[in-house]
């Protein structure tokens, strides 16, 4: 791991793990799928790296939101294929994955820990994503894609099925319709039908899409409140269970009413009343205990 001063004066972090890089500074920690050789298709090495980053990331209280992309041409084709007894020996590999309930596949894991994040995650996709490049990145709160980037959630042409939770993320992305139409036929489709879809916030050049993610990351850095965006992330991430829409606005007025009287709040109202840049508090440890 190597450290150096940044012009703000914040230390600038960076550190390779087997087949992921992790860089952090200005606010913007940079997780880089790292195995361009094979298009950053993943192995079980890469997958618990990738969920070390992604933790190392959310505990940074410097780091005010996270890009996720991929080195080379690819963001990830999904698992490394190298034989009919991949999949297996993988699973047998995978000795985090093993628990007294029952076995966890990594994607699955890496899903539970995006949902769990308190800073935002934008995926770059710098190209392709299939199989558990697209699943994982279903749990992103953002996700930016090159023109030229494909998708796929080919598990049924496999013959094994959708992992890394993307059953529950897909159709509250695109709809039950879609998600049906992409898992089931397990095809592989364009960066413009996953616009239309919803599955991708926005389309962009591939030359443009890290330029664009960093300043979509800047409005966290710049704009927002650190402990406002973790608990909107909690609020819109607990709506999902309710049937009717008064327990979300019970969430949202206990959440609200505690934030009312905070130093953010505060700023936030001065510094719209000065006419300056808000300079928020760092986040609060434990936001989701205000509701």
């Amino acid at each position: 791991m190597t450290e150096a001063p940044t012009v703000t004066g914040i230390a600038a972090v960076s550190e390779h793990y087997e087949d992921v890089a992790y860089e952090a500074s200005e606010g913007i920690a940079v997780v880089t799928l790292d195995a361009p050789q094979r298009r950053n298709a993943f192995r079980v090495p890469m997958l618990v790296d990738l969920l070390r980053a992604l933790d190392r990331a959310d505990r940074d209280p410097a780091v005010r939101a996270v890009i996720v992309t991929g080195a080379g041409e690819a963001f990830s084709l999904g698992a490394a294929l190298d034989g009919p007894a991949t999949l297996s020996k993988a699973l047998a590999e995978d000795l985090d994955g093993h628990t007294p309930t029952g076995y966890r596949e990594p994607a699955g894991r890496i899903s539970e820990r995006l949902f769990a994040m308190q800073k935002p995650v934008i995926a770059a996709f710098n190209g392709h994503a299939i199989g558990g490049g697209a699943t994982i990145a279903a749990a992103m709160d953002i996700r930016i894609g090159s023109e030229k980037a494909r998708f796929g959630f080919v598990f049924n042409r496999r013959g094994v099925v959708p992992e890394g939770a993307s059953s529950w993320f897909l159709p509250r992305l695109v709809g039950i319709g879609r998600a049906t139409d992409w898992i089931l036929t397990g095809r592989v489709f364009d960066a413009a039908e996953a616009y239309e879809a919803g599955y991708l916030t926005r389309v962009v050049p591939a030359d443009r899409v890290m330029t664009v993610a960093r300043e979509y990351a800047n409005q966290f850095v710049r704009d927002t409140s650190p402990t406002s965006v973790a608990l909107s992330k909690r609020l819109l991430a607990s709506a999902w269970q309710y049937s009717h829409p008064g327990s979300a606005a019970a969430d949202e007025s206990r959440a609200y009413a505690s934030r009312v009287d905070s130093a953010d709040a505060r700023e936030g109202i001065m510094s719209f009343l000065e006419h300056r840049p808000a300079v928020f508090p760092p986040l609060d440890p434990s936001p989701a205990e205000k509701f």
